[in-house]
């Protein structure tokens, strides 16, 4: 770690955030930060490990960015898409001021004995209706207007505070993790992978990273290249959108007896075909195999007209992906027991602690960093009005669903993977409507919303793969976390100044993917007035069948060494985005299978190759068209 890498790593994030805000949330030109592997950082460091680099060695060779330096900008922008549109980036200003817009609506009862009532003052921008501050948000200002930030600074930090703190616990949960994961179960982090084996030899004797002397390597980013140009043909003949495979499964399936499994229409996603390459075959396997198990119970539920019965978003499958993550989260930890108690040791100074030299942070100094953040975030609850009880089960809750969202991607490489069940609904199911507080069931909502339920990243997977790739970092490795703070309240900044400061311009009801959080207030309205959930309430069976289901599949899986599905199957295949991942897996597990059949390991490493060629070009090509469509306004299309 450097300080001029940490420089880059601070001026990359700035330009990713403000980039990021513009071209997804204000204007709508595409995604660069939408997943786990976010193409708008594949794009940046593709520019700096063979652009800049190049450059650089022309001049001095010395000079080169070191793998380290261009991982440590990584790490950064991976941390700080958190932060973005894709987490909590189009949410944070909206949770904060949307509910006092609407409730100019007649038809809003928000204001008079609702969520908007009981509200803290502080979380809001302001709780008066008829505020000119937060029409002037969602219309705009009037010309010559002044972004009025004295209203903003305090629900944004307030917020932003929380997040950060939380983020923060998050951080330390995962260092104290980190080797087992690494070391002792030895998990494949694919989309860690990936950026190390580009950057490996940046700084060598070549004028380009040690990858492009492997010929099926410079073969997949050919492929990749030329399948891209074949696809984006209609953009240059004819202005029409680019070409993308779409396999039409609803329409295909639509009055047939298998219309009741719910299959969707989706595109073919090229990316994720390489990720599944990297991955174990058993993992990837048990992506498609549970995909599809999940279809049949659909059908068997129809067929007997169970309560539960109904499509992906049914209570079948939602609490049954509950289940499997209370399940999972208690099997991942009974088997990282004999860590764990390392690490108390190593907390509490007794004998028998193992060396923690070489950590990014000490195992003592993140233990009781980890207890100092939850014992915030649980103060920071109580003082805006939650009780205790259900503070303590609403972190759990969000911890729980981190954790194993930061487990699928380290092990699975599945680059997107939020949640189906809704963890107000699961700590109501737990506790009892009652068990809330007006400002707690408004503070649940949003949060339930904002880190759970609506966002396709959060840190956790993110801060998963920065401390595998933190191995790297041979000097300075206590500074690595530090480093990651700084990319996230940068991003936070940054992005939210642009956001406000934009709508005051041109209005955020004009913005393209800006979140409308009515259900989230609507949620917190009915819980006030002690209202049931109706259908998707808290629904025992299926939980009892997702932890019976994904306890089996570890019990066995711990015992037998031929069994063949993982239980992260069980952990995915209830979501909207798995519709899009299933296939691709599929193909991805294909290939490896064949490959390892007919051609054996020499073809296998060649394959991996290929395939991380064929991912750095698809992606840097995404990044590609979203920032050339954004910098231009919208007048070159994606490509």
């Amino acid at each position: 770690m450097t300080i001029r890498a940490f420089i880059v790593g601070l001026l990359a994030v700035l330009g990713f955030s403000l980039l990021d805000a513009h071209s997804v949330i204000v204007h709508g030109y595409g995604w660069i930060a939408g997943d786990a592997f976010p193409v708008g950082a594949v794009f940046i460091i593709v520019l700096l490990t063979v652009g800049g680099n190049l450059v650089l060695k022309m001049v001095r060779r010395s000079w080169a960015l070191r793998q380290s330096e261009l991982m440590l900008v990584w790490c950064m922008l991976i941390v700080a898409v958190a932060f973005m549109a894709a987490g909590t980036g189009r949410m944070l200003t909206s949770m904060i001021s949307r509910g006092t817009y609407m409730s100019r609506r007649p038809d809003i009862a928000w204001d008079e004995d609702g969520s908007l009532t009981h509200a803290p003052e502080a979380l809001l921008v302001s709780k008066d209706i008829n505020s000119e501050v937060v029409r002037q948000f969602y219309e705009g200002a009037p010309e010559g207007g002044v972004v009025p930030w004295g209203m903003w600074l305090r629900p944004l930090a307030h917020w932003g505070g929380f997040l950060l703190v939380l983020y923060l616990g998050m951080l330390f949960a995962l260092s104290i993790l980190r080797r087992q994961w690494v070391e002792v179960e030895r998990l494949m982090y694919p989309l860690a992978r990936v950026p190390l084996e580009f950057t490996e030899g940046s700084d060598g004797p070549g004028l380009l990273p040690s990858l492009f002397l492997r010929g099926s390597f410079v073969v997949g980013l050919s492929v990749a290249a030329g399948f891209r140009l074949a696809r984006a043909l209609p953009v240059l003949l004819a202005g029409a959108p680019r070409w993308q495979l779409h396999v039409p499964l609803r329409e295909v399936f639509t009055d047939t007896p298998l219309q009741a499994a719910d299959f969707d229409n989706f595109p073919v996603l090229w990316i994720v075909i390489g990720l599944a390459y990297l991955v174990p075959a058993d993992v990837s396997l048990s992506v498609w195999f549970f995909f599809l198990f999940s279809r049949v119970q659909l059908l068997v539920a129809h067929w007997l007209a169970l309560p539960e019965a109904g499509g992906t978003w049914s209570p079948l499958m939602r609490w049954q992906q509950f289940g499997a993550y209370v399940a999972f989260v208690v099997g991942m930890l009974w088997m990282a027991r004999r860590h764990l108690g390392g690490v108390l040791r190593a907390a509490f100074g007794r004998p028998g602690a193992p060396d923690d030299s070489d950590e990014p942070v000490r195992f003592r100094v993140a233990f009781w960093g980890l207890i100092a953040c939850v014992a915030a975030c649980l103060a920071w609850y109580m003082y805006h009005g939650m009780r205790p009880l259900t503070a303590v089960v609403v972190l759990a809750l969000i911890f729980c669903s981190h954790l194993v969202y930061a487990r699928v991607v380290a092990q699975g490489g599945l680059p997107i993977v939020p949640n189906l069940w809704v963890m107000h609904r699961a700590a109501e199911g737990l506790l009892g409507p009652a068990a809330f507080s007006a400002p707690g069931a408004l503070i649940a909502t949003v949060h339930s919303g904002m880190l759970v339920t609506w966002s396709n990243v959060v840190l956790a997977p993110m801060a998963a793969n920065a401390l595998k790739i933190s191995e790297v970092f041979k000097r300075r490795r206590r500074l690595f976390v530090p480093a990651l703070l700084a990319a996230l309240v940068v991003s936070l900044v940054a992005g939210s100044w642009l956001v406000v400061d934009r709508a005051y311009g041109m209005g955020a009801s004009n913005f393209s993917a800006f979140h409308t959080p009515n259900y989230e207030y609507n949620e917190a309205h009915r819980i006030m007035q002690g209202r049931s959930a109706g259908a998707q309430a808290f629904s025992v069976r299926p939980i009892v069948l997702g932890i019976g289901l994904t306890g089996v599949v570890m019990f066995l899986r711990a015992r037998f060494y031929w069994w063949p599905v993982h239980p992260i199957g069980l952990l995915t295949c209830s979501s909207w985005h798995i519709h899009r991942l299933w296939f691709p897996f599929f193909l991805g597990w294909l290939a490896k299978v064949g490959i390892m059949k007919l051609a054996g390991g020499r073809m296998l490493r060649k394959g991996r190759d290929f395939f991380i060629g064929f991912i750095i070009a698809e992606a840097f090509l995404d990044g590609a068209s979203a920032v050339v469509r954004s910098l231009s306004g919208g007048a070159v299309p994606g490509f």
